[in-house]
């Protein structure tokens, strides 16, 4: 009995992989399976009946049952489907390893979605979420990557590390959560620039291409990164800062530098930054040097006294004074891809 138990156990692990396996290659997207966590139990004959497992892709879930025998007939299954529908209120279908024509007719005459791994899927909900979902992303495409994307990418760029991007290894670098660098891969994926894939729990995400050509073929989607411009009175920010604007620009290129010196922080600090004999100066005038607030944390990507190149290039790359926008491709030219 314990040699029977843990076959079955065995083969529902398996089904588990090639499940994630088979909905990766055929829906082109990532998605995790996992056993599925039940907020209370079902019925004790179906709990005997199936192992269950989620599928999750974006805000669309299903849970799957998989017989742990033969024994269920179709009128059985699409009861059971049914049942668990009722009580988890989402999508639910039916996961088995071989599928004959004819059940396979009677459970789509039934309404009853199924997958056999390898072989067929039939889950409608999906199909019409997927349509939804790769119509937002053709939209979205032609929009800028959100700036924790773009920090991901500027972090790939410049950091060159040779082990797999993870969300968690990531956010400790960029000074975000986990699950905010988890939609930032979604975003980047969104935009054709990458692709996605799962090893168990953990998740990593692919670059179509590298260096120069990476960055040229995501420069459409990129923003600057600075939010306001701040005009302070007070004792200068030293290394504490980084030097930004013209003033990074001048350091890194032949462009002159200005009468006031620009640093860089992220905005959610700069509440923190300003107080005590720092105070925000009425204009330009008034002030001792300038800060610029940022949508994500300059010393993220720079281990120099200057921003990151990149993030300076795509501030100044459009600027209407030629020499500024010269200087800016300057600093670009000299990237070490």
């Amino acid at each position: 009995m314990m040699l029977a138990s843990n076959l079955m156990l065995e083969r529902t692990d398996h089904f588990q992989a090639e499940l994630r396996r088979y909905l990766a290659e055929t829906l082109h997207v990532d998605i995790d399976v996992r056993p599925y966590k039940r907020t209370r139990a079902f019925p004790a004959f179906i709990e005997h009946l199936y192992q269950f497992f989620e599928a999750e892709f974006g805000s669309w879930r299903c849970v799957f049952l998989v017989a742990l025998t033969p024994g269920p007939s179709v009128a059985e299954i699409a009861k059971h489907v049914r049942l668990v529908r009722r009580e988890t209120g989402g999508a639910v279908a039916f996961g088995t390893e071989a599928l004959s024509a004819r059940d396979r007719s009677r459970l789509i005459k039934e309404g009853v979605a199924f997958v056999v791994p390898g072989n067929q899927l039939y889950i409608p909900e999906l199909a019409m979420d997927l349509r939804e979902r790769f119509r937002a992303a053709r939209q979205h495409a032609e929009e800028a990557l959100s700036p924790a994307g773009q920090a991901v990418l500027f972090y790939h760029l410049l950091k060159r590390h040779d082990r797999p991007a993870t969300p968690s290894r990531i956010a400790d670098e960029l000074g975000y959560s986990a699950m905010t660098i988890g939609r930032a891969f979604d975003d980047i994926v969104a935009h054709g620039l990458a692709s996605s894939e799962r090893d168990g729990k953990r998740r990593y995400i692919h670059f179509k291409l590298e260096g120069q050509k990476l960055f040229h073929a995501a420069e459409r989607f990129l923003r600057t990164a600075v939010r306001s411009i701040k005009y302070v009175e007070g004792p200068s920010p030293g290394k504490e800062l980084k030097l930004a604007g013209e003033s990074a620009l001048s350091e890194l290129s032949d462009l002159a530098r200005p009468r006031l010196a620009t640093y860089a922080i992220v905005a959610s600090k700069w509440k923190d930054f300003i107080g005590g004999q720092r105070r925000a100066a009425r204009d330009k005038d008034d002030a001792d040097y300038i800060v610029e607030t940022w949508s994500y944390d300059p010393r993220a990507l720079s281990d120099e006294r200057t921003i990151d190149p990149l993030s300076l290039y795509v501030q100044f790359k459009d600027s209407p004074d030629e020499r500024v926008a010269s200087a800016a491709e300057a600093v670009l030219s000299e990237v070490k891809w």
